[in-house]
């Protein structure tokens, strides 16, 4: 399972990769993305919350808004999501 991250989070696409993760520029990643990172939520998803679930049972992906959560906060959903 990749994490997708937004251009522009180099810095937390670097930490999430030392920490063994699999990242993946956003739209790039196929079909087996668990987490999309966004830092400029754009008019699709402008009113999503902080951490919002999307897809169906079995292939949910978690959306998490980078502009409204610390980089703890994201790597703390990482590792919760992703095990």
């Amino acid at each position: 399972m990749k994490i997708a991250i937004q251009t522009g989070l180099g810095e937390l696409s670097e930490i999430l990769k030392a920490k063994g993760f699999e990242v993946v520029p956003f739209r790039q990643g196929g079909n087996d993305v668990k987490i999309t990172i966004l830092n400029d939520i754009d008019e699709v998803y402008e009113e999503i919350d902080p951490v919002t679930f999307m897809g169906e049972e079995g292939e949910e992906m978690v959306l998490l808004d980078a502009g409204k959560l610390s980089q703890a906060e994201i790597i703390a959903y990482v590792e919760k999501y992703m095990q």
